[in-house]
């Protein structure tokens, strides 16, 4: 009955879409920035808006280098949970249900930490006058680059050997080349990947953790894909694409599809898809060559200047030899008002359903042929008292099914914490 309820949502609000990676399409589920004006050829803010006070050509943007550019971010922060539970290792490795759990993103150690120093450069391109060769390059640190470690790069196909010491790694979360002309851009080498609503990049979030959602789909995929610009409103993408994965093509293949079409500045809507094969080499799945099928659905309104409401649907399903080895699927809903120049609220609920290959595969033990339901609520602002500093504190309460307990150590079905981070623009 619950997926029913839930499918009907999906449908009614017509939740089509994702987060899509630069070109014209980039935007997470909350972004400063609405693209109505780029006289810069970057958009930083919404100059349009005169709730905003900025200016788009601002140096925060980065250096004033032509097309080439140079930016970055630092991320640090702490987060604390009700039951006291600290984190716990195993071989020197992270335990996923110890501290304040894996699944809250950037947030799994208990305590302070440095979640992000991420730096960006490369050079923009612009194919309305003809060719035009460019690319980008980001390098990240912290306790929250493992997300963006890709197999074959920074890590082998089975998970070991990572850039790692301590509690931090260490990652290219992008590094790919762009070739646009006329309405073409294309892009091969290594991107974040097209499958999700929530940014790896802290900037382009409204929170500090991550909703369920975002552990559904890759985080990085490698290989090339194109985006065509067919109308002012209507952008279409394709390509071949290895999820999480660099290198071995024999095993990871998969057809990216998708298109974001965005009628006016009020209304955007994203939709993007992979299907094909992959392989795992761990947990339940014990070197199995399996099919996956991958999609999200986003759908972001602006209700007035001050208020935007941005709706996701994801989905994954696993098979192998047509037997069906797990599904996961979740919903997430985010409320932003935006109160002034320097402060914004935001509200998000989130649900996240996985049966027990699946849940394994993210690194909970779970029965065989159980299910795990897992609901979640946020509140949270953003102070940002100049445009180089942004304040984000939020509390969070989850809660799960008691037969997949993932709080203190397994011992608890929910969850009461809270933190706060701040993130330095350069």
């Amino acid at each position: 009955m619950r997926k029913t309820i839930f499918g009907c949502l999906g449908v009614a609000a017509v939740a089509f879409a994702l987060q899509f990676t630069q070109a014209d399409v980039q935007a997470g589920l909350f972004s400063p920035c609405d693209p109505c004006c780029d006289p810069c050829g970057e958009v930083c803010c919404n100059p349009c808006d005169d709730t905003w006070n900025c200016d788009p050509c601002d140096p925060v943007c980065g250096p004033k280098l032509g097309k080439w550019f140079l930016s970055g971010h630092m991320e640090a922060g702490f987060w604390a949970n009700a039951h006291g539970q600290v984190s716990e290792y195993e071989d020197g490795v992270f335990v996923p249900t110890s501290g304040n759990t894996a699944f809250l993103r950037n947030t799994p150690y208990t305590g302070a930490q440095i979640n992000q120093v991420y730096i960006s450069t490369g050079r923009k391109v612009d194919g309305r006058r003809g060719l035009d060769v460019g690319g980008t390059v980001d390098f990240t640190w912290g306790s929250d680059a493992w997300l963006v470690q890709s197999g074959g790069l920074e890590r082998d196909t089975v998970n070991a050997g990572t850039w790692r010491k301590g509690d931090y790694y260490s990652a290219f979360a992008q590094a790919y080349a762009e070739v646009a002309y006329g309405r073409w851009n294309v892009y091969a080498g290594k991107f974040a990947a097209p499958f999700r609503g929530d940014s790896y990049k802290s900037t382009e979030n409204f929170f500090y953790t991550w909703a369920p959602t975002s552990f559904i789909p890759p985080h990085t995929a490698g290989g090339a894909y194109a985006t065509y610009k067919a109308s002012n409103s209507l952008t279409l993408i394709g390509g071949w694409v290895m999820p999480d994965e660099i290198g071995r093509s024999d095993k990871y293949n998969a057809i990216l599809g998708g298109a974001v079409w965005a009628p006016s500045q009020r209304f955007n809507l994203r939709y993007t898809f992979a299907t094909g094969s992959n392989w795992y080499a761990g947990n339940m799945l014990q070197g199995t060559t399996y099919d996956v099928f991958v999609q999200t659905l986003l759908a972001t309104v602006k209700l007035s200047s001050r208020l935007t409401n941005t709706f996701e649907w994801t989905l994954l399903n696993v098979n192998s030899g047509g037997a069906s080895l797990g599904a996961a699927y979740g919903l997430n809903n985010e409320i932003i008002y935006r109160a002034s120049q320097n402060w914004a609220f935001g509200s998000r609920f989130g649900y996240f359903n996985a049966t027990a290959a699946t849940i394994e595969n993210f690194g909970y033990p779970m029965e065989a042929g159980g299910a795990l339901e897992w609901y979640t609520v946020s509140l949270g602002a953003n102070w940002t008292p100049n445009k180089w500093l942004v304040v984000k504190p939020e509390i969070r309460y989850d809660w799960t099914d008691p037969l997949a307990p993932m709080f203190k150590g397994g011992a608890s079905d929910h969850q009461f914490s809270g933190g706060m981070s701040a993130i330095v623009k350069f």
